[in-house]
């Protein structure tokens, strides 16, 4: 203990404190990718260019998908890890709103596609319900797009008619005279 007084060094430093600056550019970084397969996707499902066959378009939409699923995974993870954080410790710091923007936006964005292309709309509740959250924490108002994707969210499913089995007409019993 005494060589450790005398050193100056500490036993115990303790976490290393929070760089809200280095961690921003780490979600810059995946918004950009985010941004980047978001585009390729929508390309993807757009006519193919002439001479392409019907194959390679299933190839380029399946891997555009792909490609997007891992990059919004991963655009959530480093956004939730960095304002975990920085909802705390700098609330008022403008990458810390700027992140928000970008949660909530992501949120809307993976709600839009499910909408599109016949997902389940309460599947993107859980992450548009994190963002506005977030945004009520901070005593903010959440921005519209957020507020309006959450209201359809939270609509119950139109349910879809099933054909029901009729039983065959029956004929009208004929009276006999005698």
């Amino acid at each position: 203990m005494v060589i450790i007084a005398a050193c100056g060094c500490r036993p115990d430093a303790g976490p290393a404190p929070f760089d809200v600056a280095a961690e921003f550019a780490k979600v810059t970084e995946a918004h950009t990718t985010f941004a980047a397969a978001r585009g390729r996707l929508e390309r993807a499902g757009s006519p193919a260019p002439a001479g392409n066959g019907v194959a390679d378009t299933g190839d380029r939409a399946h891997e555009a998908l792909s490609a997007y699923d891992a990059a919004y995974a991963n655009e959530q993870r480093v956004l939730t890890a960095f304002l975990n954080q920085a909802l705390n410790v700098a609330p008022a710091r403008p990458e810390t709103r700027q992140a928000l923007a970008m949660y909530a936006d992501a949120a809307v964005a993976n709600a839009r596609y499910l909408a599109r292309n016949g997902g389940d709309d309460r599947q993107a509740r859980p992450a548009l319900a994190a963002a506005d959250r977030a945004y009520r924490a901070l005593g903010i108002s959440p921005p519209a797009a957020l507020t309006a994707a959450l209201a359809t969210a939270d609509r119950p499913q139109a349910l879809t008619p099933t054909p029901t089995a009729t039983a065959p007409r029956r004929r009208p019993a004929r009276r006999h005279r005698r």
